[in-house]
């Protein structure tokens, strides 16, 4: 019986903290506690069980907070079935194509003013970061990052933070290689924008199969290959 108790403290506090921001700390033992109705050893128990799933932090002595460390272990599950192969970057590059346009078309059905208020916020920072070529890429990784969570889906995020972070190490450094490319980049971004705002699918889909063309993707990847080559 407690231990059917424990299990549905655990999925309730798990509940609570995927609503929460990542850093943002967690209410006091005592007042979980008295939140949840259950005594503090069970809850200090759930909270283990969360810490060890990668949901939060128990820092000592300062109390619980939302981590991120359960991206980073799914990136590095997929980093590991992914590079143990380089034949595999083909399929990685596949499923982020694939990914990318359904987060797309789901955020033209569902995303709401705010999110749009959002990506347009993004947008004007890599406005101003195009001669800064690393910040431009961090500026688009929030941007898709964005688009994923205005599909107000729970797993699209999180999947797309770990393609992203095997990713940006790895394969897409497009506007490095390519300065003009931040000029069609922004293009596409600003029509997404539109496309979402307008519920246009069909705009969506056309301008999402231009961006994430895996010509250009592949085609980056062999200079960067060249590029390491000739430097050796």
């Amino acid at each position: 019986m407690a231990t059917l108790l424990s299990d549905g403290i655990t999925e309730k506090l798990e509940s609570k903290i995927k609503k929460m921001e990542v850093g943002e700390k967690l209410p006091s033992e005592r007042n979980m506690a008295e939140e949840f109705g259950v005594s503090r050893n069970m809850l200090r128990e759930s909270l283990r069980v969360l810490c060890d799933k990668g949901l939060i932090d128990i820092l000592p002595g300062k109390g619980a907070y939302v981590s991120n460390k359960q991206d980073a272990r799914l990136a590095d599950h997929l980093e590991s079935i992914l590079f143990d192969n380089s034949n595999n970057l083909l399929d990685l590059v596949e499923v982020r194509e694939v990914l990318e346009m359904e987060v797309c078309l789901k955020a033209v059905k569902v995303a709401t003013e705010e999110d749009i208020r959002e990506l347009e916020q993004i947008y004007d920072r890599m406005e101003d970061s195009r001669k800064q070529v690393t910040r431009f890429n961090e500026c688009d990784m929030a941007f898709h990052l964005q688009i994923a969570k205005a599909s107000h889906n729970s797993i699209y995020p999180p999947l797309l933070t770990a393609l992203y972070n095997i990713s940006e190490r790895k394969v897409f450094r497009i506007t490095e290689l390519y300065p003009t490319r931040v000029d069609s980049a922004q293009r596409e971004h600003k029509a997404l924008i539109e496309a979402i705002r307008n519920r246009d699918r069909k705009a969506a889909k056309q301008v999402a199969s231009k961006h994430f063309n895996i010509k250009d993707i592949l085609t980056s990847q062999s200079m960067l290959r060249e590029m390491k080559s000739s430097a050796e």
